[in-house]
C-alpha cells in the first residue's frame, strides 16, 4: 500500500452523495405496503435496510470525532448490525423520517467530517485506520444495501 496516498475529500464525499442519492431513489420506487414484507430468503425489510444505513454512519463519525450521535436512541437499537425488524418492540420510525435522513445525513455530517478525514479510528476496523477509510467502506455499504433493497423491490412486484 503507498503511504503517499491522500484520500481526496472531496470526491469520498461526492461519492456518498451520490450513492445516497440512488439509496432515495430506490425507496421512491417502493410502495408503501412493501417496506416492512421480509420476503424468502431475506432477513430483514427495506425499511431496515435504510435506517441502517444512517446507523452506520451515525457510529462512526460520532464515536471517531468524540461527538453527539445525530440520531436517536431507537435507531440505533432498531437498526444495528445484526437486527432484524422481528425483534422490534416498538413502532418503527416511519419511512417518510427515514428517507428525509437519508438526504439530510450527508450535508450534515459532511460538514462534521471535513478536514478530519486523517482522524485515527478509536479501533481499528478490518485494516481501517482512519475516518477517511472508513466513509470509503460505509459509501461501499450504502451501496450494498442499495442493492439488497432493489432485490427486495424487484421480488416483491414480481409477486
Amino acid at each position: 500500500m503507498n503511504k503517499n496516498v491522500v484520500l481526496n475529500e472531496e470526491a469520498v464525499l461526492n461519492q456518498w452523495n451520490l450513492w445516497r442519492s440512488w439509496v432515495v431513489a430506490i425507496i421512491d420506487m417502493v410502495p408503501e405496503e412493501h417496506y416492512d414484507v421480509i420476503p424468502e430468503p431475506y432477513r430483514n425489510n427495506i425499511r431496515w435496510n435504510a435506517g441502517h444505513l444512517l446507523v452506520g454512519f451515525d457510529d462512526v463519525v460520532a464515536s471517531t470525532l468524540g461527538t453527539e450521535r445525530q440520531l436517536s436512541d431507537k435507531y440505533h437499537i432498531m437498526f444495528p448490525r445484526e437486527s432484524s425488524p422481528t425483534d422490534w418492540t416498538e413502532e418503527p420510525p416511519s419511512m417518510i423520517e427515514i428517507k428525509e435522513k437519508l438526504k439530510q445525513q450527508p450535508e450534515e455530517l459532511g460538514e462534521a467530517v471535513k478536514g478530519k478525514l486523517d482522524t485515527p479510528l478509536k479501533q481499528e476496523f478490518m485494516g481501517m485506520k482512519t475516518l477517511g477509510e472508513m466513509l470509503q467502506f460505509l459509501t461501499a455499504h450504502d451501496a450494498l444495501h442499495l442493492s439488497t433493497m432493489n432485490s427486495i423491490r424487484r421480488l416483491l412486484e414480481s409477486k
